[in-house]
């Protein structure tokens, strides 16, 4: 399975006050580390691929601690505003943008423009591709959505997640897909472009 997420913010005491739920979820940072983890783990297998939108960890020198709790082997990374250079060690990849074809479980193939910060224009926009991103804590989503109504955008941070799952845990494919394209086709043609804002 193929799994998205970001701003997991691991060790970072300060999170549970700019996050407020958790604050409340969690009894500290420690706990918020435990509960995060277990989760992720809880539906993530070592063979599975994540996706990884940064702000992996506060400290630098703890990367690695936590990157070891994780099962999944394959994670690919896009370095966050918080996120040390030194995390690239890490990860099976590391970039401040990544560009795939992916496919879901029945085989349809997306595109798919990923980076830590959300866009208002991106690679193949006007021809189905889908942007995600982390960054703003599902804060502009609503925002987003107003200004460019049927984006094929989103937010895949784990605080979002919470909203939607009730679980500290990513997105699997199937789930952004059902949510950003529903039936419409995985690509469009030149003659069938998307409306969206105009780029220069």
């Amino acid at each position: 399975m193929i799994w998205f997420s970001a701003d997991w913010h691991l060790g970072h005491a300060g999170i549970r006050t700019h996050q407020p739920v958790r604050g409340i979820k969690f009894a500290d940072v420690a706990d918020m580390d435990t509960q995060m983890i277990d989760q992720i783990n809880s539906v993530c297998r070592r063979n599975d691929t994540l996706f990884f939108l940064g702000d992996f960890c506060w400290q630098a020198s703890r990367a690695g601690h936590y990157r070891q709790r994780l099962n999944v082997r394959n994670f690919r990374v896009c370095q966050g505003n918080h996120d040390a250079a030194s995390l690239r060690n890490h990860a099976s990849t590391f970039d401040h943008m990544l560009f795939c074809r992916l496919c879901n479980r029945w085989g349809t193939a997306y595109k798919f423009h990923m980076c830590h910060y959300p866009l208002m224009s991106w690679q193949g926009l006007h021809y189905g591709s889908i942007h995600l991103y982390g960054h703003s804590h599902g804060r502009y989503e609503s925002v987003l959505d107003e200004l460019h109504p049927g984006r094929r955008a989103m937010d895949i941070g784990i605080d979002v997640a919470y909203e939607k799952f009730g679980m500290w845990r990513p997105f699997n494919i199937d789930e952004v897909v059902d949510m950003l394209v529903g039936d419409e086709e995985a690509t469009l043609s030149h003659e069938d472009k998307l409306e969206g804002p105009r780029t220069v």
